[in-house]
């Protein structure tokens, strides 16, 4: 068989709008529970709310706990809140807390005035599952609530409103609060659904306005002047933050769970929480934005030694200077005076630009729960982005179409908007493979003159690579890197009997146990 080489260059340095930072951040307080296995949140940190308390309002059916089965770290760096229904019908989960008022476990006592909270969230969803990331204002104990005000950055309503790849932001305060509260839904891209993946969920806060982010996609704002008529700005004061997995009761918008249906163990992932605050840098000073590290192929999903990367901020690099990478033959690591370091290891750049850099993660950075990321530009450092990169391999595919998260597909037909044939041989741009056979080397194009195509092969290669497209097994007949280039690339049949009325088709690719998720263009009909 034989390997097509071509693949657009712009591959390696599209480019994609997100968050951007008018000055720097300064990370002022974190979680990145990062602890053992089994160990309880981190009590310096954190309190619990216990008990059911009514309905804490809203008429929730579930009792909060703070026992190891309801609330844990997992020891791959993440917080787990799991809400269980026993055999009586029964619900527990866990309410956690920075802040004192109403606390039934008062050990923390932390809250923030303005700046950026975020969060990277996997999500349960089903009927009557309501998870939460939010803020209350920390003077709710004297003032009560709505005049306190709530901060709702993730809030998802599960089966209700199919909120199955939705996420909703609401500002409450008095006038405007439950029902008429101040709210817009996002809706992920690509069809991607809330319990597929990693989301970073953030508010930038200011005196005067309030703004949602998903995944650096700006989708809401409110502002003093934006308010109804007549009612009052309540986010002037510290605020402190909250994580919590409720179920909803009968008489809750969103229903309850089916008492006749199964209800496994809900489990809500959290990666980490962190509060940043704004701080002045000069123009010279290089600035990531919170959130921003994101795999170069489609912008979502996991990152893996090896793959490409881009990173969003500020001050890269002086105005309209960006790289020539057909200049080399190999991708240099020091562009326009700009360093992009990984774990302190420096990294081949293949696009830099004043507000984006795209770069290979080294491959000899290790998997880890904290790896940071840093840009440096004439000897200046930016601020330190830490990522969780999970596994040695994060399967993703570079797309076509940025609208519907359809990868880009080459092969007969295909030369334009592609008309797929089922029995055909396509081929894949991919990115995050893994190693390969022959260990592959920073910055280098896959060196290949001919002869047996093993050592460009992900071990066990094609077996360890199972591609699905709309639910059918696709023959791999090629998995592994691409000749000439950065990237990697996938060789595959189109199955038969793909049904579907849209013009995509949702595809996973498992590449030795690790899973990435994109869409394909449907079959012709």
């Amino acid at each position: 068989m034989s390997v097509n080489r071509v693949a657009p260059l712009a591959l390696l340095v599209a480019g994609l709008a997100m968050a951007q930072t008018t000055s720097g951040w300064k990370l002022v307080w974190s979680d990145e529970f990062n602890a053992p296995a089994g160990t309880p949140p981190d009590a310096t940190k954190w309190n619990y709310d216990l008990g059911n308390n009514g309905g804490w309002g809203n008429g929730e059916a579930e009792v909060y706990t703070n026992s190891p089965n309801n609330v844990f770290q997992d020891g791959k760096g993440h917080l787990v809140i799991r809400a269980i229904r026993d055999s009586s019908g029964n619900f527990t989960s866990a309410r956690l807390q920075t802040g004192s008022p109403g606390a039934s476990t008062q050990t923390a006592d932390l809250s923030w005035q303005y700046g950026r909270i975020e969060a990277r969230i996997q999500l349960p969803f089903g009927q009557g599952v309501w998870p939460a990331f939010w803020m209350l204002g920390e003077n709710i104990g004297t003032v009560s609530w709505p005049q306190c005000g709530e901060v709702d950055i993730m809030e998802n309503f599960g089966t209700f409103a199919n909120n199955i790849s939705v996420n909703n932001g609401t500002a409450h305060g008095p006038g405007y609060s439950g029902a008429n509260g101040l709210t817009e839904a996002y809706t992920l891209p690509f069809g991607e659904q809330v319990a597929q993946d990693f989301h970073v969920y953030a508010v930038e806060w200011s005196a005067n306005s309030i703004e949602w982010f998903v995944d650096g996609t700006s989708y809401h704002q409110v502002t003093s002047a934006s308010i109804p008529s007549g009612t009052e700005w309540v986010f002037n004061d510290p605020f402190f933050i909250l994580l919590n997995l409720a179920i909803g009761g009968g008489n809750t918008f969103l229903g309850t769970p089916d008492p006749n249906a199964p209800f496994p163990p809900q489990n809500m992932l959290v990666d980490y929480v962190r509060v940043y605050q704004a701080t002045t840098i000069s123009p010279a000073t290089p600035a990531i934005t919170p959130g921003s590290v994101v795999n170069a192929a489609s912008y979502l999903g996991d990152i893996a030694p090896g793959g490409l990367a881009s990173v969003f901020g500020n001050n890269f690099a002086a105005a309209g200077v960006a790289m020539n990478t057909s200049a080399a033959p190999n991708f240099p690591s020091v562009a326009a005076g700009v360093t992009v370091s990984v774990a302190g290891v420096h990294a081949p750049i293949t696009y830099v630009s004043p507000t984006q850099i795209n770069f290979q993660v080294p491959w000899e950075v290790a998997p880890g729960l904290a790896v940071d990321v840093k840009v440096t530009r004439n000897n200046i450092d930016s601020n330190v982005e830490t990522i969780t990169i999970a596994a040695g391999t994060a399967p993703s595919m570079f797309l076509g179409d940025f609208v519907n998260g359809v990868a880009l597909v080459a092969g007969a037909g295909c030369d334009g908007d592609c008309v797929i044939t089922p029995g055909t041989v396509y081929t894949l741009w991919a990115n995050g493979l893994g190693p390969k056979n022959s260990p592959e080397q920073d910055g280098e194009p896959t060196a290949f003159s001919g002869g047996p195509l093993t050592p460009l092969e992900v071990p066990g290669s094609p077996s360890s690579c199972q591609l699905a497209i709309g639910g059918r097994v696709a023959q791999v007949d090629y998995c592994g890197a691409a000749p000439g280039l950065i990237i990697d690339q996938l060789n595959f049949t189109y199955p038969a009997g793909v049904a579907t009325a849209a013009p995509y088709v949702d595809a996973t690719l498992t590449v030795n146990g690790v899973t990435g998720r994109f869409r394909m263009p449907a079959p012709t009909h």
